[in-house]
């Protein structure tokens, strides 16, 4: 009987072909917009929550910031403000099983480098042995810092790939630079410094890659940074939590310890602070995704106003069709048979329309997606939803047409002209 019933709706679809077209356009346009809607959202999501995974799950960050902006702080407070290497040491000695690495830097300036009248632009950052594991550093040539360098300032330094490209060509070997000696002007200050590693180089920001003049980091020991600066000041450190440690929870502990332990310090204006990339990670996906939903929600209501359509549609093929529906209840069709057949019809209008919608759908999000530089997340839940919810929407608007339909007397419908 279902079999049937899905026959003669097909047959009257095809009757009149674009009626339905219209009458599905509406569900169409519902069920694309969700779906590409939720693709951007989720492609979005992924790719956000990848560029922020970049930066270290399970790093934390610890700083002492001002509570109220608008108040100037005073010498003092603006000197509490700040980490000294003895609280740095006692936070590593307090959480020592939690933590795998405590990343440290200080900009010591911008400066540049002459080898054979070619000259390299770069930034000299100095950076404890952490900084390398919270950054995600890549080392391609050559070493890190060894502990001697750290304890004695030694004049090392790490450069990247395309300071080397910079300075020994596109084409150079290691041994071209690793172990070779240059002279930095940094701070209209000269500062020898010898070569031990080279890492790979990450862009960042709007700046062209093939640029010759383009800045690059430039690492050197912290302690060699703070010889060069005379400054020991820490405005914030970096604290890569082991793993297995849950990092949000280690964020609370650190923060808590650091205001018991600097409570001396702190005074009304001033507050330790310890975020996770986990926490943000988490609260920025969950952002995203309400936003979507928000969005898709919005989008829906053409379904409904699809579902309308498709109420009003069936109300006409039934007032056409009055005289076949008194034929079969003439000849014992049962009322439940008749409100099959035109609720089969509506439910079949819609799932054509639903799966017009889905390749759509799929389509755009795909396209919107790579236009806005994210890889494409078909959301395979958006199609069930907005397919099944379309279905729903032929079964609930076609059910008073097909009830109006199989109420009919078979007299009556018989004598309609």
């Amino acid at each position: 009987m279902l079999v049937e019933n899905c026959k003669l709706a097909i047959i009257s679809i095809k009757a009149n072909k674009m009626r339905a077209f219209l009458t599905m356009l509406g569900i169409i346009i519902g069920v694309a917009a969700v779906i590409a809607i939720m693709t951007v959202g989720n492609s979005m999501t992924k790719g956000i929550q990848k560029q922020m995974e970049s930066y270290g799950v399970q790093n934390i960050s610890v700083s002492i910031y001002q509570i109220d902006y608008s108040q100037e702080l005073s010498a003092e407070d603006d000197e509490n403000a700040k980490f000294k290497p003895e609280t740095i040491h006692s936070l590593i000695k307090k959480f020592d099983n939690k933590i795998s690495a405590v990343s440290v830097d200080t900009s010591v300036g911008s400066g540049t480098v002459l080898v054979n009248n070619i000259k390299a632009n770069v930034s000299v950052s100095g950076v404890s042995a952490g900084y390398f594991k919270a950054n995600n550093i890549k080392l391609l040539h050559g070493n890190f810092f060894d502990q001697v360098a750290y304890e004695q300032g030694n004049k090392v330094a790490l450069v990247s790939d395309k300071y080397a490209k910079q300075v020994a060509g596109d084409n150079y070997k290691p041994e071209d630079v690793l172990g070779k000696e240059y002279e930095v002007n940094v701070n209209d200050e000269y500062v020898p410094v010898t070569v031990v590693g080279i890492f790979e180089y990450k862009q960042e920001g709007g700046a062209g890659g093939s640029s010759k003049n383009q800045v690059t980091p430039m690492f050197i020991p912290l302690s060699t940074a703070w010889n060069i600066t005379h400054n020991k000041d820490i405005e914030y450190i970096t604290v890569v939590a082991a793993e297995g440690v849950d990092a949000s929870a280690l964020s609370n502990d650190i923060k808590t310890y650091l205001t018991e332990a600097l409570k001396d310090k702190l005074s009304d204006t001033l507050m330790v602070d310890a975020y996770s990339n986990q926490s943000m990670i988490k609260e920025n996906t969950k952002m995203l995704n309400q936003i979507t939903m928000a969005i898709s929600l919005i989008a829906a209501i053409a379904l409904i106003v699809g579902g309308i359509g498709v109420m009003n549609i069936m109300t006409v093929s039934i007032t056409e069709r009055t005289r076949e529906i008194g034929t079969r209840k003439a000849l014992g069709a049962e009322d439940a048979m008749i409100m099959l057949q035109f609720i089969s019809e509506a439910i079949i209008l819609c799932l054509i329309g639903g799966i017009i919608g889905m390749i759509i759908g799929v389509g755009l999000g795909d396209i919107a997606s790579k236009l806005m530089g994210y890889d494409p997340t078909v959301s395979i839940a958006s199609i069930f939803i907005s397919v099944g919810f379309s279905l729903a929407i032929g079964t609930f608007f076609g059910y008073s047409p097909a009830k109006h339909a199989a109420k009919m007397n078979p007299i009556d419908a018989l004598r309609y002209e």
